[in-house]
């Protein structure tokens, strides 16, 4: 008997990759599919991400070289500093952070880094808290 399957899953051949300038270097955007996307982030030494957070979507950054500062919170910061204030971690090669929606997050390297970042909901903006 011939099993019948409505969608058979495959593999594709995703458009080329877009490079977007930033003021704390650069970020490339990876082409994937709805549901998941991802970035190879380049900061440099001395520069910082935005504070920010997102409202849906979920984030792991993984530092492929370089050494980072990570300050983050949880989803209650903003609403009680004192219990649930901001946390600063230095990581280094080999190291990531995992965030989840609603958490606010800045990243500054200590030395040129280069972290990937892979994350869900690509339609869901930033939510930006404070820029250099």
């Amino acid at each position: 008997m011939v099993r019948i399957k409505k969608h058979v899953k495959t593999a594709w051949m995703t458009g080329a990759e877009s490079v977007k300038e930033r003021p704390w270097g650069k970020e490339t955007n990876l082409p994937g599919f709805k549901g998941v996307h991802g970035k190879i982030l380049f900061i440099k030494k001395g520069h910082r991400t935005s504070l920010k957070y997102h409202a849906r979507k979920d984030e792991t950054l993984y530092i492929k070289s370089g050494k980072v500062e990570f300050l983050f919170g949880d989803e209650l910061t903003f609403e009680d500093p004192v219990d649930h204030g901001f946390k600063r971690v230095v990581a280094t090669a080999g190291q990531g952070l995992k965030v989840q929606s609603c958490c606010p997050y800045r990243i500054t390297a200590l030395e040129d880094s280069e972290i990937i970042e892979i994350g869900n909901n690509l339609s869901d903006p930033p939510i930006r808290i404070e820029d250099d």
